[in-house]
């Protein structure tokens, strides 16, 4: 019995020893620390007014990870979000990345990113304006799901797909311009 408590103690040690990943809070944003890859992601916290997210940051390790993406559920529900400054080092915006961000208004999203995660602005009640990158392949489902205040939006000749639901509820959509390089519409992709 003492053989079998010892080695059980021992494999929760090793297992905690080989975590290669952890929460930290920096300059008030909190990060997903992976270790083994030497990145960090962006995930949920309470944010609220204009934040400027780093292209790298120094973990209390000591040492610096590029921010290569905003995790899923990234700003679920930040409604006092009215902007976000996105580093050239991300490349994926996350599912649900904005999801009910009602006070943002405007973004910009840098060439480096790829693509634009299930549910990403779904919500985003305020967003006037956005800029798509031509690095953008796909806009997932959902993706500006009842964002009713964008007025117009002209997708880059990058993109192959809309997805389900993708502009559904955008009753101010006045204006859309779709290359001739998108080959596949989702369900429902305009409902609304």
């Amino acid at each position: 019995m003492k053989k079998i408590t010892s080695l059980i103690a021992i494999l929760a040690l090793v297992c905690l020893k080989t975590s290669a990943t952890d929460h930290e809070i920096i300059d008030g944003l909190k990060y997903l620390i992976d270790t083994e890859a030497k990145v960090a992601t962006l995930v949920a916290n309470d944010y609220s007014g204009s934040i400027v997210v780093p292209e790298k940051v120094t973990a209390s390790d000591g040492k610096e990870y590029p921010v290569v993406a905003f995790g899923d559920d990234c700003f679920d529900g930040c409604s006092e979000l009215t902007n976000v400054s996105i580093p050239s080092s991300v490349t994926s915006l996350g599912e649900g990345c904005f999801y009910h961000c009602s006070g943002l208004t405007n973004i910009e999203i840098p060439s480096s990113v790829t693509s634009l995660g299930d549910f990403c602005f779904w919500g985003c009640s305020g967003l006037t304006s956005i800029t798509i990158p031509f690095s953008v392949t796909s806009l997932g489902e959902k993706c500006f799901y009842d964002c009713y205040a964008l007025t117009s939006i002209e997708i880059p000749s990058s993109v192959t797909s809309l997805g389900e639901y993708c502009f559904s509820g955008c009753s101010g959509l006045t204006s859309i311009t779709i290359p001739s390089s998108v080959t596949s519409l989702g369900d429902a992709c305009f409902s609304g």
